[in-house]
């Protein structure tokens, strides 16, 4: 994979570092690729896709208080992709990352390196020997400001949905543990993680926080009701795909069991990139390849 290959709808969607309840944020995206002479597949999935997420950001506390605070927690171990743009919803966000990117030898020292053994798929699937990339443990913080929050209420033009005062200040929590970087030559890619955690305060409305991150994003008010009800009794990273955007995303089976295919389709009249999400009970793979055959051939052999 060469430095300058654009990664496309991964990292137009995926790429940022910087949540800011959008997967496009590029800023802070050179923070994963310091100490790396090629660029990872995937170089910023994971703390994309968990910023796109509604309210899964991690909060680091900063007084007595809040370390004494009690905290409900959570698994996200599925993706679900959302024809919608969270990018007007405002939360002040902090990431934290543990370690640089660190290219690894073989499987072996990838496993040491990540805490647990990473998949590969059998030989010439895809072709091409793999290279290992292992992306450090990180942490995100989000905080509430509910005058902003307000503010983005009235800019989508929601006049029916309240922001209680109570809700200043507090802050939302997510953690993710390292994650692995498969890659393979002609820029194809899985990139590898482990369920990601998630904390909210103990007692904060955690479906009516996302029914306004809905409507904000725009959506009617049964359209938000039904999806911050759907999220929050099966929590998902929700992957951010604004409506206008050239893309089809799809469900799918595999032969392991039901995914997401996501394609992006250039303007150049280049073919389509085409992403594969599959997760299983305590692991999550996006397979970015040049097809739709080559995605589903190697999405087929993930477990």
């Amino acid at each position: 994979m060469e430095t300058n290959n654009e990664m496309n709808w991964v990292d137009e969607r995926l790429a940022g570092l910087e949540p800011a309840w959008r997967a496009n944020m590029a800023r802070g995206s050179e923070l994963l690729e310091v100490g790396l002479q090629r660029r990872a597949p995937f170089r910023a999935w994971i703390p994309a896709a968990a910023a796109a997420a509604v309210c899964i950001a991690v909060a680091l506390p900063q007084t007595r208080a809040v370390a004494q605070q009690l905290w409900n927690h959570f698994v996200l171990n599925r993706v679900e992709v959302v024809r919608v743009d969270f990018s007007d919803l405002p939360l002040k966000s902090e990431f934290s990352g543990h370690g640089l990117p660190q290219q690894a030898r073989d499987l072996e020292e990838a496993e040491r390196l990540a805490g647990f053994r990473p998949f590969v798929p059998a030989a010439g699937v895809p072709a091409g020997q793999p290279s290992f990339t292992v992306l450090g443990a990180m942490d995100f913080t989000q905080t509430i400001h509910v005058g902003e929050l307000r503010a983005a209420l009235e800019k989508a033009r929601v006049h029916d949905v309240t922001v209680p005062s109570e809700w200043e200040g507090v802050q939302l929590r997510y953690s993710l543990s390292p994650m692995v970087s498969v890659g393979y030559p002609g820029d194809v890619g899985i990139l590898e993680a482990k369920s990601i955690e998630f904390s909210v305060p103990n007692g904060f409305p955690l479906q009516r926080f996302a029914n306004v991150a809905f409507r904000c994003a725009g959506l009617s008010e049964r359209e938000a009701a039904a999806m911050a009800q759907k999220f929050t009794s099966n929590p998902a990273w929700l992957l951010d795909v604004p409506s206008d955007e050239a893309a089809d995303v799809e469900q799918i089976i595999l032969r392991s069991g039901p995914g997401l295919l996501v394609q992006e389709f250039n303007d150049d009249g280049r073919p389509p990139r085409v992403t594969v999400l599959r997760s299983t009970s305590d692991r999550i793979f996006a397979v970015e390849a040049n097809s739709r055959q080559q995605a589903l051939e190697i999405g087929d052999a993930l477990p």
